[in-house]
């Protein structure tokens, strides 16, 4: 199978790889929906359809696309697309029952769906104080746990090493506490780290209790109390280490001032819960819903059931 035929295939499919084909100059018409990207028998491709379906790919996969042989092998595969499925409208394939339910079903989901946003949008959004009891009511939501911002000098030591290379570490290890211990700044001693935290300074970032590493790398940062205090050395999975406190944020329940946003964001599926339970409420009043008896609403289960009886 040749290259393009492969890309083709995949692009139909939802899957995309890379390609390449002769430089062709790009077809400009701005009287049937803007610039076109392709024409063929039958129908045209326009820039913002591919602009569309281009979209829809992952971020790294857009990039291989959107210029140069790339985005022209990309276009053709769209036309492929395109062909196939004028192809299959032809053989008559899409008047058949089961696509013309599946076509009923998407198009019933989709109008749904745009029904349902439009009533959100029209409804009224929650009031100040309606935000505010939320926010009182669910409270633990919002609250913050206590963090620590802590900065580590690792000395890494490999799995299965030997005692002597354990004791190596923790000599080398002690030595950096020392240092800190005297005062050294901890960014100045933290290069020296082999920990991926050695280019920030040795800091961790701000974390909170169950984000701080290895058992006993949080147990040690957890003693930790006073901004400036070092740890002891500690051994971990990773090797031998020693910790400095940098800060420590206690525990707190931010004001609904700054979590009003996310208070909102809480509130919403519970608003579009009751839109739509309005929205059945009135459509059911006016179509005056009744279900029949018998059969109709009898699963064949139960109406084998209640023969057996």
């Amino acid at each position: 199978m040749s290259q393009r035929v492969w890309i083709g295939a995949v692009v139909v499919w939802g899957l995309l790889g890379g390609g390449a084909c002769e430089k062709q100059a790009p077809i400009t018409d701005v009287t049937e929906g803007g610039p076109v990207a392709a024409r063929f028998e039958g129908g045209m491709l326009t820039v913002a359809e591919v602009e569309r379906e281009s979209r829809r790919l992952p971020p790294a996969l857009r990039a291989k696309f959107e210029t140069g042989p790339g985005r022209r092998e990309f276009i053709r595969s769209l036309v492929d697309k395109r062909l196939l499925a004028l192809e299959a409208a032809r053989q008559g394939l899409t008047a058949t029952p089961e696509i013309r339910r599946q076509v009923r079903e998407l198009e019933e989901r989709l109008s749904i769906e745009a029904l349902l946003a439009a009533e959100e949008h029209a409804a009224a959004a929650p009031t100040e104080a309606e935000a505010r009891a939320f926010h009182e009511a669910h409270v633990e939501r919002f609250a913050e746990p206590e963090r620590l911002r802590v900065a580590r000098v690792l000395v890494s030591v490999a799995s299965g090493s030997t005692k002597h290379a354990w004791e190596q570490a923790r000599a080398r290890a002690d030595g950096f506490r020392k240092r800190l211990l005297a005062g050294e700044p901890v960014g100045k001693v933290a290069v020296e780290g082999e920990g991926p935290e050695r280019i920030r300074g040795g800091d961790l970032g701000l974390l909170a209790r169950g984000e701080l590493g290895s058992e006993p790398q949080e147990r040690a940062a957890l003693a930790l109390t006073k901004v400036g205090a070092v740890s002891g050395v500690v051994e971990s999975s990773e090797g031998v280490l020693v910790l400095v406190l940098l800060d420590r944020r206690p525990a707190r329940v931010p004001a609904f001032e700054e979590v009003r946003a996310a208070v909102l964001g809480q509130m919403r599926p519970g608003g579009q819960r009751k839109v739509l339970s309005q929205v059945l409420t009135r459509l059911r009043t006016a179509a005056h819903v009744k279900l029949e008896e018998g059969d109709a609403t009898t699963t064949a289960a139960e109406t084998s059931a209640g023969a057996r009886r």
